[in-house]
């Protein structure tokens, strides 16, 4: 994986976005688009920046036939810690609505070809779904992966249900939704949780000789698999989401939601 800014080597072109130079970065080589969110100031939280950058950066991977498959990258110790104070208060308050952050979100789903999420950092709230939408996916021992929608008292929404039980697998993904608990990914390998987990130094290699072998098989071949092998879980949260916009406008309007967001949203 190369890193943030500076010359990339051999046929690596580093490519930050227009729409969010300073919080995603994307190069492509060898058949392979990889989106790296790396704002240290909003701790790679889901900023206008990254959520205008990661769409448009699938969008491009959609658009040019030599990308075969996606890899979405964190900082070292922070994968995505999902939406800010400013912006849950907002939700709360009615001036924005849950769908403005859908686009980036499930983006990965619907990108065509496969999405492999290097998740070697923590994941948060909507940050966890983002990786969670990718096909597949790579989890650190230490880091820790926590659905805390409940935790402020009220409901997740963008598909979280359908895409926590799916990947997760149907028990733990209840429980992490209800509990709203950090589970470390060693607890969830424990735990038989479905996904890859590996040392925190392996998780940006392991995905980067999964996009390769990815990248050695024809993109028409590639999208007709992701096309078949996610239309259920497209199909279920096209579903849910009308329901679960309802249910989290009902619950974050609650009266102890607001004091629970600013007492706690810093400390997730």
């Amino acid at each position: 994986m190369s890193p943030r800014g500076g010359a990339a080597s051999g046929n690596r072109e580093a490519e930050p976005m227009v729409v969010a130079m300073s919080a995603v970065i994307v190069t492509r080589h060898d058949g392979i688009l990889e989106i790296r969110i790396d704002d240290a100031q909003a701790r790679n939280r889901l900023t206008p920046g990254v959520l205008a950058g990661i769409p448009a950066a699938l969008r491009s991977a959609d658009a040019d036939p030599r990308i075969k498959v996606c890899v979405l990258l964190g900082r070292p110790d922070v994968f995505c810690l999902g939406a800010r104070q400013e912006d849950l208060l907002s939700l709360r308050a009615g001036r924005l609505t849950a769908m403005y952050a859908d686009e980036c979100v499930r983006g990965p789903l619907r990108c065509r070809v496969p999405v492999v999420a290097a998740m070697r950092g923590h994941a948060i709230g909507g940050g966890l779904l983002l990786g969670l939408f990718c096909d597949v996916l790579v989890l650190s021992e230490r880091s820790v992966y926590r659905a805390n929608f409940l935790h402020y008292g009220f409901t997740p929404c963008l598909g979280a249900a359908a895409i926590m039980t799916n990947r997760l697998g149907a028990v733990l993904g209840a429980e992490m939704l209800l509990t709203a608990d950090g589970y470390q990914g060693r607890t969830l390998r424990e735990r038989a949780a479905p996904v890859r987990v590996v040392d925190h130094e392996s998780v940006e290699p392991r995905a980067s000789e999964l996009a390769a072998r990815l990248a050695a098989v024809p993109r028409s071949t590639l999208e007709m698999m992701k096309s078949l092998l996610t239309r259920s879980l497209r199909a279920d949260t096209d579903r849910d989401i009308a329901e679960e916009l309802d249910m989290q406008h009902r619950t974050i309007r609650l009266p102890e939601i607001a004091d629970r967001l600013r007492e706690t949203s810093d400390q997730r």
